[in-house]
């Protein structure tokens, strides 16, 4: 169960947390000499361009990295509450056994055992609750980060290419293949995408 919580909200989270909406002033100069002529069309007459960012989430190297590290935490996490969880189990059943042969010395000694087994539990409760808050915080500083490069990155990229803003699929019902600058962006964060200093760059995530 704390396997469950604790790793599908480290997977999930980074493909929910990701939305984007930036507006930007038009660039300066010409636009960028190695788009296609398709584009510098489609940015003639769509100043408007859109990213998928599901696309940006599951490609993206950054992003990829976050999601090994959360999972990496949830599973340390699963194995320390497994040990608590064992550790209660096997109290709980020693208990058990010594009362079914009446091996208490008496009802203040059988009391005694049953509250630290009541400790346990709540410990093990405790436990569960800090490993998932201490999760969700960093969870949320490395997606802030991220989205925070993200945005950095998308200024420079379309900075020679004059769009005014670029909007997420998401409430879009209708647009041109050509407005659809994902791949393109993709391309781009991956090229400037540095291994953070824990993750060497041979064990980098590839696309």
């Amino acid at each position: 169960m704390a396997k469950k919580h604790l790793i599908a909200s480290a997977a999930l989270a980074v493909a929910a947390f990701v939305s984007l909406s930036l507006t930007s002033c038009q660039g300066s100069g010409s636009s960028n000499a190695t788009g296609s002529a398709t584009t510098s069309a489609a940015q003639a007459d769509f100043p408007i361009a859109y990213v998928r960012m599901d696309s940006i989430s599951s490609q993206y190297k950054l992003s990829q990295e976050i999601q090994t590290k959360l999972s990496k935490d949830a599973e340390e996490g699963r194995t320390r509450l497994l040990s608590k969880s064992n550790a209660l189990q096997k109290a709980a059943q020693d208990f058990e056994r010594r009362a079914r042969i009446n091996a208490f010395i008496s009802q203040e000694a059988a009391q005694k055992e049953q509250n630290k087994i009541l400790r346990m539990q709540q410990e093990a409760q405790a436990l569960e609750a800090e490993l998932s808050q201490m999760l969700a915080a960093k969870q949320q500083m490395m997606l802030e980060d991220m989205m925070n490069k993200i945005q950095e990155e998308l200024k420079v990229f379309i900075k020679d290419r004059k769009y005014k803003m670029v909007l997420t699929q998401v409430g879009v019902l209708y647009a041109e293949d050509a407005t659809d600058i994902t791949e393109e962006f993709i391309k781009h964060l991956n090229d400037n995408y540095k291994p953070s200093a824990d993750q060497p760059a041979d064990k980098a995530v590839s696309k």
